[in-house]
Parts: C-alpha cells; structure tokens; sequence
C-alpha cells in the first residue's frame, strides 16, 4: 500500500513494507508535513485498522507493525515443501525390510553382529535407521543408540568420539539410580583410556598448544602393556564388566548414519571403533551407508599402506556379517509416495497414518494400484492429488522415480515454482505446471527452444509437437517433428494434459527468468522502436506510431499490447502507457478489451493518475468508461484520482 505525503510517497509498513516512514523523514519525504493522508484500501483496513490518516510515530508502534504483520502472515499462501528428514511413518513400504532387520537383531544365536543397510544417496537409509529405532521403543530389554559420525566436531578422534557416544548412551536409558550410577563410574573408567588415546592423538598432530608435563608426555609413547588397566586392548573386558552391571539388557543396538558422507579416515575409524566391539556379545550395529562408497572411502584411507580395493572388499565384509540391500521403488510405490506426500500436506498425521496403512495392505495383497478403495477411510486423498501423483510417476524419469530424495526434490520444485508463479499472478493449472516443470527438468534443450520461440510461434511449435507424439490424431503419419526439439521427448508430448490450448507465455516467460533461458522476441526491434515512440511526449511521433502499430496483424498487435504494458512497472506511474494505449486502440478498435485489461493489470492502484483517467474518458469507449466509473467508487486510489474520475463522468453526463 502506497501512503501519498506532501514530500513524496512511501509504504505502509505493515502492508508493503519497502520504505518506513523513519527511511522517509531521513530522506526528507516527511520533512515538509507532521501527518501523511493515507488513501487505504480494503486489505489496509483491514491490516492495518482502518487509519485515515497516521503521524510517523504511528508506524513506530510495536502494537501496528505485529498486529499488521500477523494479519499478512495469515493470508499468505502456504507453500508446499517437503523436508528431507527421515521419516518414522512408512511411507515406502519399508516394512518388508524392516521385519528381517528387527528379527536379526533379536536371534541370540548370531551376536555380535553388524548389519548393513545399502542403497544409494537418498534411497532411503535414514529412514530405515528411524523405523528400527521405533520398533525398539517399547522394549526395556533393548537399548537403542543413534549416531552419525558425520556430524562430529572433533573429526580428528572420529573413534574416541563414537564409544563416548555409545557409553554416554547406555547410561542415559538406564532407568534404576544405584546401577545407573556404577555404570557411570565404569563408563568413566572406559572413557579414560579414550582420554588418553585422543591426547596422543592430538599431540601427534600438533594440536596441543597448553603445558604438559614431560613425564605425562613420555607416558603416552611409551608402549603399554597390552593387558594393563590403561590400555585399549583391555577395553573388551572391561565393557563386558558394564553390560554386567544392567541385568535386564539383552541387547545394545547402535544405529550408525550417514557413514557414507564421511571423510576416508573417518570411516576408517568409525569401523575401527566398531571392531573394539565386535567380541562383546549383545552388541548390534547396523550401518546406513552406500557399500560402494565406503568401499571407496576405505581403499583411499589405506592408500598410504599400498593396499588396494581388494584389501578394502574384504575388510567391510569381516566387519559387515549381513549386508541388506533397499530395494529401488517400483512405478506403483514411487506412484503411492508421490501420492501420501501431496495428500499428507493436507491431512492431519492420524489420517496420514490410516492412509499408509491401507497401502501397506493393498500391497502385501498384491493389489493395484496401491492409492485405491478408499471406501473404509474417514478422510480420502482428493481426486487432483491422485491424478498429480499418477503424472508425476509417469513423468519422472526411471532413476528419478526410484529414489525417494530425488522425488521430494523435484516435489519441492514444483512447490517453490507454484508459490512463485501465484505470487506473480501466473495462473495455470498443476498438471500443465508439472508437465512444463518436467519438461524443464528433463528436456532442457527443448525447454529452451519452446521459450526462445516467439509469441507467435509457440502454440504452432506445441500443436506440431504434439501431433508428431500421437501419430493416431487428426494430422497422421504426416506430423513432423518441430526444429530444435528432441526426439527424447515423444513420450513427454504424448502424456496428459495436451498444452495444445494452454496459453503457456507467463509461465515461460517465468520459468526462464528464474532459470536464466532467452526468451524469443516478443515482438520486432521495429515494433519496440514504435512502442517507444508511442510512449514519448512528441503529440507527432505518438500519432506516427499508433498508425503505424494499427497495421500490423492483430496477434502481432496483441503481442506488442502486452510489451506496451509490461513497461508500465518500470515508469513513475501509468499514465504515459494509458495515453498510448487510448491513442492506439482509436485506430484498432478490436483492441478495446485487451486494453481494459491492460489497464486493470498495471495501472490500477498508485499507477492510475487523474491524467490517466481523463485519457480513459476522452475515448469514449464504452469499456474504457467502465473503468473511469469504477475509479470514481475506488476508495483505494489517490482522492485526486477519484476527484479527476468523478469530474470526467459529469462532464460527459452534462453533454
């Protein structure tokens, strides 16, 4: 909302904040007036409180500036994102894997063991790590410890750092006092050898700088005895001692993240903590990780004892006893994800829940599609989240559609392009979004000869595009693929919806400027050297340019409406536009309409001056007039503006 002052104009701070008024008096806006007339319209009132006029210290006021910024923060419109957090709902039909996991780590008979759950980034693993977690929740004989050696501070003592973690975590679910408290006493005896580990470590390293004691120094190199109290080699014996301690514990289960993002030597060494366990029954690890990457990770650690990917093979798998891979999402689940994602937004987490519940057993039934009969469920997914979803599976590509991070991304995407495109009051329909934004995704080279086409161009270049993906239609064998699209695109341009008669120039035209694609000419350099002069002050060169523009095809015209438009954001106001457009639409009357929208579109509100409202009266056209009618009731234009409107409209009753 723009606040008109006797120094100049500025916004209000709570319904557009873009100059407050404390910007404006050091600026010397205020300077000449103690008050500022403030023509508000509806959404002002309502924001604000309805003022007809405010002091600058108005603005100050903290009650002013919350209650109008609660007021916008209600009406703006949500956005649809999706974090990529691991989930603790199945949504992936996860159960199949977790069951085997949780029935391992509960079989006596094969402790210690580690496990290993494989896929590749984003596949899910974190996920997987959260379900277990949560089939252990109720179970007091089990102590779960969750840990992620890849957000470890101290990346120097990445071992050091995973036992602390393991021991301060068997402490902490220890639910009696009296032997809470001697397993923290062991604990301390077990993280005093850690103590003295990361102490050589980091005086190897260089990384003490405070005195030591030379002694204490000397100590720390000096070999130990492999059975003595102090050294790690003993640490088994006494870990065996603190399990002992909790009588009812019959398994410790460390679920390990992200091993796979870690740096070579600190996979090396989480695994070499790992191994310190492995004699110690009741132990169970589970590792979420890409096999080959630690594979990797491992052979580049070893690099230096020139020990090849042979030697890193067999390592894992001396440590690994069961590796399990994810299995990759099929087209039906990637199908009823897509489709629990977009219905979950709306959706409060019990209906979630009943929802994914009834896939899973649609799925252990065999039955498809997964997202059907819903006839037993209180809340439904609604028919348009079902058929985006049913698009998006079709549309994605196949290693897209396989992993779940890679479809929230592009979810995400098309959220973020969703808000943009309301924000700028692009409309179009979610299936035509989704089509174009995979479009974009997947076919960019074609993406870009569609928004380099001119205006004129597109609907023939979508029209032969699509009639050369669907040979059976009305054009036959005889369509030919238009110049500059490719062929990977025939199963895109055969999918629904058809673009056929979607006007698709705003969404283009946004798309390209948030992705930096050149947009073909809206119109000629001829034609926007004749829309400058139509916007000059010369009476002469208007008149030349308004004939001139007349002659031209009426789409041609249309097109260069829509630049002479455009322009009006980037002038003071819209007055020179709407004297050009009324010049112009003197010589080609069928533009009548387009140049009331025009009008409405981008020069309504602080734009419309008294002297663009007389240039609308002047033409006498009975949609023009409309318009001047409307501005004379506007409660939310400049009074001069509706005084100029209301004077104009007496004139032409009185004659």
């Amino acid at each position: 909302m723009i606040v008109r002052g006797v120094g100049g104009e500025f916004s209000c701070l709570g319904c557009s904040p873009m100059l407050t008024p404390h910007v404006a008096m050091k600026t010397g806006s205020l300077a000449s007036r103690s008050r500022v007339v403030a023509p508000w319209g509806p959404t002002c009132r309502d924001t604000c409180g309805g003022h007809e006029s405010l002091t600058p210290g108005d603005f100050a006021q903290p009650s002013h500036r919350q209650r109008a910024r609660q007021a916008m923060a209600a009406t703006l419109p949500q956005i649809r994102l999706w974090d990529d957090n691991p989930s603790t709902l199945d949504l992936l039909g996860f159960d199949a894997v977790v069951e085997p996991i949780v029935a391992a780590v509960r079989e006596r008979s094969i402790h210690p063991l580690t496990l290993s759950v494989q896929s590749p980034w984003g596949g899910g693993k974190s996920t997987i790590l959260k379900l277990i977690e949560a089939e252990f929740q109720d179970d007091d004989s089990c102590f779960v410890v969750s840990t992620n050696p890849w957000a470890y501070d101290d990346q120097a003592d990445v071992k050091g750092t995973l036992i602390s973690e393991i021991l301060h975590g068997i402490e902490s679910q220890i639910p009696d006092p009296g032997i809470r408290a001697k397993v923290a006493d062991k604990a301390k005896e077990l993280l005093g050898r850690i103590s003295w580990s990361r102490a050589a470590v980091a005086i190897a390293k260089g990384a003490l700088t405070f005195q030591v004691d030379p002694q204490q120094i000397a100590d720390i190199f000096q070999p130990k005895d492999p059975g003595g109290p102090d050294s790690m080699a003993s640490f088994n014996d006494a870990y065996k001692e603190l399990l002992a301690l909790i009588p009812n514990v019959e398994r410790v289960v460390v679920l390990v993240d992200d091993l796979d993002r870690c740096l070579p030597d600190a996979v090396t060494a989480t695994l070499e903590a790992i191994k310190l366990f492995l004699s110690t029954e009741k132990m169970v690890f589970v590792l979420a990780a890409d096999q080959d990457m630690v594979r990797d990770a491992i052979s580049v650690s070893l690099d230096g004892a020139r020990r090849g990917d042979i030697f890193a093979q067999r390592y894992l798998e001396k440590i690994v006893q069961l590796p399990i891979a994810l299995p990759r999402l099929s087209a039906a689940d990637a199908e009823a994800y897509i489709g629990l994602l977009i219905a979950g937004r709306s959706m409060e987490e019990s209906d979630l829940q009943a929802l994914a519940e009834h896939v899973r057993a649609r799925r252990n039934a065999n039955q498809s599609p997964l997202l059907h009969g819903f006839d037993d469920l209180a809340v439904k997914p609604s028919d348009e989240d079902l058929a985006l979803a049913i698009q998006l599976a079709e549309g994605l590509s196949a290693d897209r559609r396989s992993n779940p991070r890679q479809i929230k991304r592009f979810l995400n995407a098309f959220g973020v392009r969703e808000s943009i495109a309301r924000a700028r009051g692009v409309t179009i329909p979610p299936a035509v979004m989704i089509k174009m934004l995979l479009l974009e995704e997947l076919h960019r080279t074609s993406f870009n000869a569609l928004a380099g086409a001119s205006v004129q161009e597109r609907k023939s270049i979508v029209a032969r595009w699509e009639a050369w993906a669907n040979p059976s239609g009305e054009e036959g064998e005889d369509a030919t693929l238009p110049e500059g699209i490719d062929e990977a695109t025939k199963e895109w341009a055969a999918a629904p919806p058809s673009l056929r008669s979607e006007n698709l120039d705003p969404y283009l035209t946004l798309a390209a400027s948030l992705i930096n694609v050149s947009m073909g000419a809206q119109v000629s350099d001829e034609v926007l050297a004749l829309i400058n002069d139509l916007l000059g002050e010369s009476d002469a060169a208007r008149n030349v340019a308004a004939d001139a523009l007349s002659e031209r095809g009426e789409d041609e015209q249309r097109a260069a409406l829509d630049v002479l438009f455009a322009t009006a954001k980037r002038l003071d106001d819209g007055e020179a536009v709407v004297r050009g457009a009324v010049l112009w639409v003197g010589k080609t009357p069928a533009l009548e309409q387009d140049v009331a929208a025009g009008v409405e579109a981008h020069c309504w509100g602080s734009r419309l001056t008294p002297g663009a409202v007389v240039e609308l009266a002047t033409s006498r056209r009975s949609t023009l007039m409309q318009l001047v009618r409307r501005a004379a009731q506007d409660t939310t234009l400049h009074p001069s503006t509706q005084t100029a409107a209301r004077e104009e409209l007496e004139q032409v009753s009185g004659n």
